[in-house]
């Protein structure tokens, strides 16, 4: 017992040979304050977690890459824009429809229905039946009324129940060839016993006293066809269906007034006949929304106007969007994306909400993308770790007078990857740092304590000194 009391390192003073005095309490309880201050704080950082970064080669194995998109363009229709892929090992994709949807809005983005994947092929009346139209008008047969002026407009759709007219121009390729079979089917519709219950008429866009009325009418294509029912001047029905006399005869039989019908029956409703498309009535818009699969290699998406059957009118093209979302990896769910770090949930779709216009007509819209791996690991379980992408984004116009304008998504993914995981100090440290503050506040406030105590004594005596002299 006596050699364990030896290695005593504690070694006790008496109380009686102690002195306190008022400024070392003072002191002490200062010290104490400091020490419940420093202590709270390292509770609170103990408590707390810390995110580390780092950076390494990028480890993912996958060859694909998903992009997970949602694009609003108020001013193009929904038939004419098209989803391309291109990259730079020769991929060349036109029109994607695989898990990509576009819903069709009017000017106040009130939703109006889902557009088809694919533009349904039409059929075209042959050449030579062309000719022999055009030849029949050349001999006086009956042929279409021309719209040569507003008010003649006006005057055809108001006196007449059903009206189809066609709004072309010259230089159209089909725009040519739909001329003799329209001027051929209403040759033949004159013939017929309902003859004065339709009319067909057509109206040159290129014309200076009827530029403005195509513009009213929001013709962004040619040919386009309108249909005009009960006389009223304002259309809400584009004909889509075949491009042959035959077809044209046949949807305007279907669709006669009731007086002018044989039966007496009413037509189908215009939302049951495919060869019929509902416009806005005003500018008509689309939202493209989905998932593209594509290589992890340089390249591009982009939205175009696009199609198969119509001659786009470029000064007529505004691809003003706004992005919703546009993000790369597998889609996250809400609480994944939550649990992300707010730097790397800041870049991981930083184009949230930002609208895009062009400063005049005729130009494309570019992105340039750089896109880096980014794993967040909140613990060791790899079953926590989330997987996605963070990118910047440089944004830029130009003009292109070869080619439709486009909004183009160029990107390009970086080799690198960045890591950041979810630390937290270990007990051991913050005990350490625990006695580290004790240990340390004791011992300042003790040379504090004994300068002052020392300092105190000195002047008293040198006091004491001078009296007693």
């Amino acid at each position: 017992m006596e050699l364990l009391k030896d290695l005593h390192f504690f070694r006790k003073v008496p109380r009686d040979l102690t002195e306190a005095t008022l400024a070392g309490g003072g002191l002490s309880l200062v010290s104490t304050f400091v020490m419940a201050y420093l202590f709270v704080t390292n509770i609170m950082q103990y408590l707390a977690s810390d995110y580390a970064t780092t950076i390494v080669l990028d480890r993912s194995v996958d060859h694909r890459l998903q992009i997970n998109f949602n694009v609003t363009l108020p001013r193009l229709p929904c038939r004419f824009a098209s989803v391309d892929v291109s990259d730079v090992m020769g991929t060349h994709l036109l029109n994607v429809s695989r898990n990509v949807q576009k819903l069709r809005i009017d000017a106040d983005k009130v939703f109006l229905g889902e557009a088809e994947d694919r533009p349904r092929d039409l059929i075209f009346a042959a050449a030579e039946t062309g000719d022999r139209a055009a030849a029949a008008a050349r001999e006086g047969k009956h042929s279409s009324v021309l719209v040569k002026k507003v008010d003649d407009f006006r005057g055809v759709v108001t006196g007449n129940d059903l009206v189809l007219v066609n709004f072309y121009a010259p230089w159209c390729p089909w725009s040519q060839r739909l001329a003799p079979v329209w001027e051929e089917a209403t040759d033949q519709l004159s013939h017929k016993p309902y003859a004065r219950a339709v009319t067909m008429a057509k109206v040159d866009c290129t014309s200076p006293d009827t530029h403005d009325l195509c513009v009213k009418e929001h013709v962004h294509a040619f040919p386009t066809v309108r249909i005009y029912r009960d006389r009223h001047p304002h259309s809400q029905e584009n004909y889509v269906g075949d491009r042959t006399h035959g077809s044209l005869l046949a949807f305007m039989e279907k669709n006669l007034p009731e007086g002018a019908r044989d039966d007496g029956a009413r037509p189908a409703p215009f939302w049951e006949q495919e060869d019929i498309e509902v416009h806005a009535g005003g500018p008509e818009g689309c939202i493209v929304q989905g998932a593209l699969l594509v290589n992890r290699v340089p390249g591009n998406f982009h939205i175009s106007a696009h199609s198969t059957s119509h001659s786009l009118h470029m000064p007529h093209l505004n691809l003003t969007h706004t992005v919703k979302h546009l993000s790369f990896g597998k889609a996250l769910a809400y609480d994944q994306f939550a649990a992300l770090p707010d730097e790397v949930a800041r870049t991981w779709n930083p184009l949230h909400g930002v609208t895009f216009a062009p400063r005049v007509e005729n130009v494309t819209m570019e992105h340039y993308l750089k896109v880096v791996h980014t794993s967040y690991e909140p613990t060791p379980r790899p079953s926590t770790h989330i997987s996605t992408y963070q990118y910047t984004i440089h944004s830029h116009q130009y003009e292109d007078h070869e080619a439709y304008p486009a909004v183009v998504f160029s990107y390009d993914l970086s080799p690198i990857q960045v890591v950041v995981r979810r630390e937290r100090e270990s007990f051991a440290a913050f005990l350490t740092q625990i006695c580290a503050i004790v240990g340390g506040v004791f011992t300042i406030t003790g040379l504090i304590d004994s300068i002052i105590y020392h300092g105190d004594r000195m002047v008293r005596r040198k006091m004491e000194i001078g009296k007693a002299i």
